[in-house]
């Protein structure tokens, strides 16, 4: 039952060998969750001290640092001593807290990555009406929706006892199934399709379709440029072909008036219709 987690026993760690651990694998999982809190933790820390970095689009990308970060700070270290030891050692109160901070997060993290990618769409669609569009209110705005709703899907429900079955005449802290003083997570299959919908595939659903429109939106774009730097190039040759056929033809060039006029002489000797016949002469013998 939920009251052996609150026994001595169980709230002491260390008074039972690793089951199944060694010290290299608890390293390895030590680095793991290090590298994940320390390098969520300097990115976020970058943003913030750098001012050329506080943008509306950073905003997302703080949010989803943060929700990584919480996930090295509250998720994996319980995870670890749980793999450890083969057993829940913390106290019992905490073991529903745990699966609702662990579905929170990596909920989070995947709505985080939704709005990012149509914090991008928007940018390539229409990058003139952006700053129009995402100011950093509706930012925060979606930032506080993407975590509302990770909330909603995890600390309500499992709180509430909505994921088991028959949970109305389960009693409300009746979240977890004790199995050998193991801290499990059983839900009913209603209960993983409804959070499964909302936060995994309608927003992988989202992102798909955003990054297509991005990539289709960027191809276009590419083409329009190459066809303008065309339309430019052929342009600015019309001139110096003009320019050819009126100095081939005996006509006198305005470089050559101006040069005539001032008392110099060309740079180039064949710039000239005398420069030409002098050319053609040459050649011809």
């Amino acid at each position: 039952m939920a009251e052996d987690f609150g026994s001595p026993n169980a709230s002491v760690i260390g008074e039972r060998s690793l089951a199944g651990g060694s010290s290299w694998v608890a390293a390895f999982l030590c680095f793991l969750i290090l590298l994940t809190t320390l390098g969520n933790f300097l990115l976020i820390l970058l943003i913030f001290t750098q001012r050329s970095l506080r943008n509306t689009s950073n905003y997302f990308l703080v949010s989803l640092f943060m929700s990584d970060l919480m996930v090295g700070v509250v998720v994996m270290p319980p995870a670890m001593l749980n793999q450890l030891y083969g057993r829940w050692v913390l106290e019992g109160e905490f073991c529903s807290v745990w699966h609702s901070f662990d579905v929170m997060c990596c909920s989070a993290s995947i709505l985080n990555l939704c709005v990012i990618s149509l914090d991008r769409y928007l940018l390539i669609i229409s990058p003139l009406k952006y700053k129009l569009r995402m100011t950093s209110c509706r930012a925060v705005g979606l930032i506080f929706a993407t975590w509302t709703v990770a909330a909603l899907a995890s600390f309500l429900p499992i709180k509430m006892g909505w994921h088991e079955l028959e949970f109305e005449i389960r009693p409300l802290n009746s979240t977890t199934h004790v199995e050998g003083d193991q801290c499990r997570l059983l839900v009913s299959l209603p209960y993983a399709l409804i959070a499964s919908c909302l936060t995994f595939f309608l927003p992988s659903m989202a992102i798909s379709f955003t990054y297509c429109r991005i990539l289709l939106a960027a191809r276009k774009q590419a083409v329009q440029v190459a066809s303008l730097t065309t339309t430019m190039a052929s342009t600015s040759d019309e001139p110096l072909q003009q320019v050819r056929r009126r100095d081939g033809a005996g006509g006198d060039l305005p470089w050559v008036r101006a040069g005539g006029a001032a008392g110099s002489t060309p740079a180039d000797p064949t710039a000239t219709p005398v420069g030409f016949t002098l050319l053609a002469l040459s050649l011809e013998g």
